[in-house]
């Protein structure tokens, strides 16, 4: 069958809700034709899951499961400044999941807010 991702919904706010991720690095969010960038669409933010807070189903799931893990977040702005492992939130994020192991997100969020580090 075809076309079955389009009915997959991946629960943002739940996936978050008891995560702390850190941004790393942000990079311009190109679109590409012919292997050339034709406009920039905004911002990709490169992060790392610091901590994994979720209680999972299953009987023998590790603590901090997902902690360590890299994600990247694209959103329609120009780049906001932070310091490196900031702690960022994402804000009205949509996800889906995708690769051959269904191991994979890919994110995108109206925009992000990045705390200062004291």
């Amino acid at each position: 069958m075809k076309k079955l991702r389009q009915f997959n919904k991946f629960d943002c706010e739940a996936f978050f809700k008891d995560k702390d991720v850190r941004v790393m690095v942000q990079e311009p969010w190109n679109d590409f034709e012919d292997g050339k960038v034709t406009k920039q669409l905004g911002t990709k933010y490169k992060c790392v899951i610091a901590t994994d807070g979720t209680i999972y189903d299953g009987k023998e799931v590790e603590p901090d499961l997902n902690a360590g893990e890299q994600i990247v977040v694209k959103v329609p702005h120009p780049p906001k400044q932070f310091k490196k492992f900031s702690k960022i939130t994402f804000i009205n994020a949509t996800a889906s999941v995708y690769g051959t192991f269904m191991s994979e997100l890919s994110i995108k969020a109206d925009d992000v807010e990045i705390h200062s580090t004291k």
